[in-house]
């Protein structure tokens, strides 16, 4: 009786588990073969990832590198919650963490010696690895090109890929085609990193659908030798509801036949956070929020380098915060097309803050015209810097209440020019008040509480636009509409006033440094996945909050154990992905939870 109760524990026990088993692919290998040891291994990745094979929920498949040559991979058999299918390359032993260090403009070749590669050796057709419809699939360590589409995943959910390096896709005389990551439609909970594509023709990354990651993910185009079609149109393009960006780069790099959408959101796309991203090179447009659906996202510090800002097509309540925009032809430009039921307003509701535009070669903020006439409405720019520029700008666009608060705008030439690009004249209606007007062409306009004094940036010739002690600016905002924090998440105020322009005067370092100045307060690891630390070795440590980048409370969401009398540990497995502000006392720091 002893013998049956412990065999039915034992099944109990041991019910909810998935059997783990490893398999091999190599050049050297058969498809015949077991697949259970690297001198069985299998020869291709199509028969590894096919239903005829063995692999099922919680194995691992080794692919040694070498050149697979043009294989069409269909993954025919799904992962499941917590045993998902692991597909990872490898250079000499399996788990090596091969790195192609692939970086545009010094080390730009494939290498077959370092991860496995497909090549399909024609761009202008098929695709090579097809995860449609599949789940908890893990795909490491590959190198892909000349194929029409490199990695195409519809309907598909919890899939991982990392470290995937793509180039060459699609017809470079077809009107549109040619995609390097394709995931969507309809597709959600997926996860990239350090994921990389080169010249793909139409879109480089393409995230359709809802909660997907993507970190540290990069598109570059250089195809200046087949005109429009060739050089990539959409570098990352996001068509979806809470998704997250962090740390990602787009580069269009010469001037290519192809304007070119930096880091585009369109269509449906409401809650998506972009953080700490960079576009560089785009004609225009580096950020793109383009269709009426385009609500409710969050760009937070991500700079575009000699481009900038497009609202277009009625994207309405997002917010731009901590964001630059350098050397563009337009930093902000509204304007409309006959996409999405054509003329009804170019956009509305959008609020930038803290952000920093400097040098535009033509007008800083330009009511654009297009296709549609329709007015671009109710835009707020808050504590924001408008530094150099041939107009602040240019009206080819009814435009209607829209304001600047607590800005500075210094080193403009011109103030508006209309009917430049058309031929009727647009008034501009645009109200001012808490801001300061310096060194500019022109008188500073009508307003309510307005400066014409030096700001005193700490070296505007370096881009240091930090207020100096005695800047007429400190304390000379309003709090109405000001954001809680500054450019670099200092709370406002630190003194009797909110400051004008994106920095708030402070005598502390900025949010970045895991210290505080006085060396009270110490968060580690930042950024973090679910555990932070914070240790206050010099006084008693005060009460901890956690607010969201709108500032909003959610202390009640971390979990909180006092470790010893220093040291407290953050439990944010609660939280999304993210940034936020952690406050203690008169300390303030944003961290990142990944």
């Amino acid at each position: 009786m002893k013998t049956g109760w412990i065999l039915f524990c034992i099944l109990i026990a041991t019910s909810g588990t998935v059997a783990q088993t490893t398999y091999y692919v190599s050049l050297q290998g058969d498809d015949s073969h077991s697949g259970l040891s690297e001198a069985q291994a299998w020869r291709t990745i199509s028969y590894a990832a096919s239903s005829e094979s063995p692999v099922g929920p919680g194995d691992t498949v080794y692919i040694k590198a070498g050149d697979y040559g043009d294989e069409y991979v269909v993954f025919e058999t799904s992962g499941a919650p917590g045993a998902p299918i692991v597909f990872e390359g490898y250079r000499e032993t399996p788990g090596d963490q091969p790195d192609l260090n692939w970086a545009y403009g010094i080390n730009m070749e494939t290498d077959a010696s370092v991860m496995p590669l497909l090549d399909g050796a024609d761009r202008t057709t098929g695709t090579a690895l097809d995860m449609e419809e599949r789940q908890y699939l893990e795909i490491r360590n590959f190198q892909i090109k000349n194929y029409e589409v490199g990695i195409y995943a519809p309907y598909a959910h919890h899939l991982l890929l990392e470290n995937i390096i793509g180039m060459y896709f699609g017809d470079q005389t077809a009107e549109y085609d040619g995609r390097g990551i394709a995931l969507g439609p309809s597709a959600s909970h997926n996860d990239l990193f350090n994921c990389t594509i080169y010249n793909a023709c139409a879109e480089g990354i393409s995230i359709e659908g809802n909660k997907h990651y993507l970190q540290n993910c990069k598109a570059y185009s250089d195809d200046y030798q087949h005109g429009d079609e060739g050089a990539m149109d959409y570098y990352i393009h996001i068509a979806g509801n809470e998704n997250t960006l962090v740390g990602c780069y787009v580069e269009r790099v010469g001037d290519l036949p192809h304007v070119g959408h930096g880091i585009d959101l369109k269509t449906d796309c409401e809650n998506n956070l972009l953080l700490n991203c960079i576009s560089k090179g785009m004609k225009y447009d580096g950020f793109e929020l383009r269709h009426r659906g385009v609500k409710y996202n969050i760009l937070e510090s991500c700079i575009a380098i000699g481009c900038g800002y497009g609202i277009r097509d009625g994207a309405s309540f997002n917010q731009i915060k901590n964001c630059k925009s350098q050397n563009a032809v337009y930093a902000i430009m509204f304007y409309d097309t006959s996409e999405d039921g054509g003329a009804q307003y170019a956009g509305k509701h959008n609020v930038f803050e803290n952000c920093i535009f400097e040098n535009a070669t033509d007008a800083v903020i330009n009511f654009l015209a297009y296709e549609e006439v329709s007015p671009a409405d109710s835009n707020t720019f808050v504590n924001c810097l408008f530094y150099g520029g041939d107009y602040l700008f240019n009206c080819d666009r009814e435009n209607n209440d829209n304001a600047m608060i607590n800005c500075i705008v210094a080193n403009v030439d011109n103030y508006y020019r209309t009917a430049y690009d058309q031929d009727e004249e647009y008034p501009l209606n645009f109200s001012f008040a808490y801001s300061d007007f310096w060194d500019n062409g022109f008188s500073a306009p009508t307003g309510t509480n307005l400066l014409t004094s030096d700001p005193q940036f700490a070296d505007a010739d370096n881009h240091d636009y930090h207020l100096q002690p005695g800047s007429p600016c400190i304390d000379a905002g309003t709090s109405e509409g000001a954001p809680l924090f500054d450019f670099e998440g200092h709370e406002r105020p630190q003194g009797n006033g909110i400051d004008i322009g994106p920095y708030e005067y402070t005598t502390s370092s900025g949010v970045f440094d895991e210290h505080a100045a006085d060396g009270s307060i110490r968060l580690y690891p930042n950024p973090c996945t679910e555990v932070l630390f914070a240790a206050c070795p010099n006084v008693e440590f005060p009460a901890i909050e956690v607010f969201d980048v709108l500032g909003r409370r959610y202390t009640s969401y971390v979990h909180k154990t006092q470790l010893d009398k220093t040291t407290i540990r953050l439990d944010l497995s609660g939280l999304k992905r993210g940034a936020y502000i952690i406050k203690a006392g008169g300390f303030a720091r944003r961290i990142y939870k990944w």
